[in-house]
């Protein structure tokens, strides 16, 4: 059995080339045996780019240092001290980059080999690699990035690209058994560019190392390539091992019942032992392993580690040049802090304070506003015959409650903290929202988190199908959402960019409506999609003449025409023209629109319908503008002085109008209509008959709901025969279900 290796040397007879970069071979084979058993057969091989005579001899000192150092280090096993030789190697570079001038763009790779017994081990740093030929295949060490190292979601290590980059490096480390007839090559990146995989293969597997070397050379010259050429070539052969004799074997006894001298008189104690020490060496061989687990995680989390490049001085300083100069840095430090406390009464004292004499006026002027606003409050609150002033007198309540607001006011200039008017605002607050027939909503019931759920969401729009289900356009992704109100449950329906079961490719959502048994969807690229409330699927739809509305248009509805008939009329108002237009279909399933559509309005109305903030159709048309709505009966838009919303009663507490959103629900015996006012952050209701205010909705003034009717997107009010009805919520995060009692 062949127990040691033997390695054969090839090298290259012109290593370098006058006016090129420059390599540096270099090997060390120990004749001593302690060197041979310790720490194994040495071979280097760097290669300099954009050299010069000073970074040829530094390189050439840090090669030499490296053979040196990683012989005379004895605490330590071979990769430990062969790191610990390439780290110093690299610090001596980076230490006579500045002072011998060498610029940045010059580097020197290293890549150095360890044969120890049956273990190879590599250090590579920068350009040059290593090479190993076995079974008919050539390897590189060490081997390239896994596929989760280029991964690019996978943060990398940061490996130096010459030595003396940076004050601290980490290189290419590889170890791993070698055999006999493996060959192992150290070559220069520009020798394995210019030759080939292929032909380096070749050569590689089927030369013996010096003719590989020579072969090489060679090849390289006919190409008319200069450079570096840098090659060591390995051949790893068996060393027979020396033929010993028979150990000396002990005699036996003559007596049958004595004991060998060589074993134990204790039955199973040699077996014990030496399970024993099969154990200790096992523990041993973990203790080691894990060791260099450790140690390979900690140099792998210490490569993200910034660090400061170490200033290293160029000359001896003298102590009184030092103290002289942390006496100027504390004298200006104590200037420039005199100078701040300076500013900073300056300051205090520009400001405007008042005058001792003041004080007391002030104090008094709040005590009073404080009795004002107090005796006004129990007046509003004075109960006659169980109604109090709100009910028996409006208009009276309506002016002691302005000025105990007044009063308050001139409290707050007065001094009085907010705090200390918190019950006295408290009850004027309460009084204002009866006057005003504001309802605060107490406790609103999230339907259903979508920004828990999906990402990148931006809701634009949303519908309610006659099923009772919600159906969200969001344009974060290009998606439709379904939502079932009753399970609390969203389903992706439509997706930008996803093929659908027929082939088709749909566009970003734009426009959405609802009626009958299906839902409407107009994309970006000016395509309709008709989605069944049963089967899900969107289906390419057919209508005509939408290629030309604008790109700015948002408003689009869908009403039912013809009941029981399950077709639908479809009305626009184009953004660009205030063109309103209605599609309406022949008698057949599935809904189709081939022919163009047909002006709507008989009239111009009163107002703009391009400035219209929402559309909605039932059995009239209704355009919300700003403050108003244009109603259109059967075509014709009424005037504003026949039909338009009544402002509400608090007028002159919040007069900035914004309505956004409507919607009409029937609530027992009246129809109401719903109007989103973004202006105030509140849900208004009015007579759908005659436009008259009838109630308000607001969010708390305090806590964590006062803002829950900041931003709403979407709006629906179910009809009710008895009772509250329920109005959905369309906000940036998801939908929510307010009773609007």
């Amino acid at each position: 059995m062949t127990t040691r290796f033997a390695t054969r040397i090839g090298l290259s007879s012109e290593p370098g080339q006058a006016g090129a970069p420059s390599d540096i071979v270099r090997f060390h084979e120990p004749s001593v045996g302690a060197q041979v058993r310790t720490k194994g057969s040495l071979y280097l091989l760097a290669q300099i780019s954009g050299a010069d005579d000073e970074l040829g001899a530094a390189a050439a000192e840090a090669v030499a240092a490296v053979e040196r150092d990683y012989y005379y280090d004895l605490t330590g096993g071979v990769p430990v001290a062969l790191n610990r030789a390439v780290s110093a190697a690299n610090r001596r570079i980076y230490q006579q980059r500045r002072r011998l001038g060498i610029p940045e763009r010059s580097r020197i790779g290293l890549v150095a080999v360890v044969i120890h017994g049956r273990e190879a081990h590599v250090v590579r740093v920068g350009a040059p690699t290593a090479l190993l030929g076995r079974g008919g295949g050539m390897y590189e060490l060490p081997p390239p990035l896994t596929s989760a190292e280029d991964d690019p979601r996978v943060p990398r290590r940061r490996v130096a690209l010459s030595l003396g980059e940076s004050i601290e490096i980490e290189p290419y480390r590889w170890e791993g058994e070698v055999a006999a007839g493996d060959r192992v090559a150290l070559v220069s990146r520009q020798l394995a560019r210019v030759v080939g995989v292929d032909e380096l293969k070749a050569a590689m597997l089927g030369m013996p190392p010096a003719q590989l070397a020579e072969h090489l050379r060679t090849l390289l010259v006919s190409r008319g390539a200069s450079g570096s050429a840098g090659i060591l070539a390995l051949e790893i052969v068996e060393r027979p091992q020396t033929e010993s004799p028979a150990g000396l074997q002990p005699i036996a006894p003559a007596e049958p019942f004595a004991v060998w001298p060589d074993r134990s008189p204790v039955p199973l104690a040699d077996t014990i032992g030496r399970e024993l020490q099969r154990s200790r060496g096992a523990a041993a061989a973990t203790r080691a392993r894990v060791g260099r687990a450790a140690r390979g995680l900690a140099s792998l989390l210490a490569a993200f580690v910034p660090r400061r490049p170490a200033e290293l001085p160029r000359g001896i300083q003298r102590t009184s040049v030092l103290r002289d100069g942390r006496r100027r840095r504390l004298g200006v430090a104590g200037m420039l802090g005199v100078a701040a406390l300076v500013a900073v009464g300056a300051m205090v004292a520009a400001l405007p304070a008042a005058l001792p004499t003041d004080a007391i006026p002030r104090a008094l002027v709040a005590r009073e506003s404080i009795s004002e606003a107090a005796s006004l409050l129990r007046l509003v609150d004075e109960r006659v015959a169980g109604a109090d002033l709100v009910d028996r007198e409006p208009d009276a309540a309506a002016d002691a409650l302005a000025d105990a607001h007044v009063a308050l006011e001139r409290a707050l200039l007065g001094g009085v903290p907010a705090a200390g008017l918190g019950p006295l605002s408290a009850r004027l607050e309460n009084a204002l929202d009866r006057l005003h027939r504001v309802t605060r909503i107490a406790l609103p019931d999230v339907v259903v988190d979508l920004a828990a759920t999906l990402d990148d969401l931006d809701p634009l729009d949303m519908v309610a199908a006659s099923d009772g289900s919600l159906w969200v356009l969001e344009t974060g992704r290009g998606r439709v959402l379904r939502v079932d109100p009753a399970a609390g449950t969203a389903t992706v329906v439509y997706r930008a960019g996803q093929a659908l079961p027929s082939g088709a490719l749909p566009g970003d959502p734009w426009l959405i409506a609802t009626a009958a048994t299906d839902v409407v969807i107009v994309d970006r690229d000016r395509a309709a999609w008709r989605i069944d409330l049963a089967e899900l699927v969107p289906h390419p739809m057919s209508l005509n003449g939408l290629e030309g509305v604008g790109a700015g248009t948002t408003l689009i509805s869908a009403l039912q025409h013809r009941p029981p008939l399950e077709i639908f009329n479809l009305y626009l108002v184009d953004g660009a023209s205030g063109r309103m237009s209605r599609w309406t279909p022949p008698p057949v399933i599935p809904v189709e629109y081939p022919a163009p559509p047909e002006e709507y309005l008989s009239k111009i109305p009163d107002l703009d319908p391009r400035l219209a903030r929402d559309l909605r159709v039932d059995v009239n048309g209704w355009l919300l503008h700003a403050d108003t709505v244009t109603r259109i009966d059967f075509g014709t838009p009424r005037g504003q002085d026949e039909y338009s919303l009544d402002p509400p009663s608090d007028a002159e507490v919040r007069p900035a109008l914004d309505y956004r959103l409507i919607d009409g629900a029937t609530v027992g015996d009246r129809e109401l209509l719903y109007v989103y006012d973004a202006g105030s952050a509140r849900l208004l209701a009015f007579q759908r008959v005659d436009g008259a205010f009838v109630r308000q909705w607001m969010a708390p003034s305090q806590g964590p709901q006062s803002g829950l009717l900041t931003d709403i997107r979407g709006l629906s009010v179910a009809s009710v025969a008895d009772g509250p009805p329920v109005a959905y919520l369309l906000t940036p995060d998801g939908v929510v279900r307010l009773v609007l009692e």
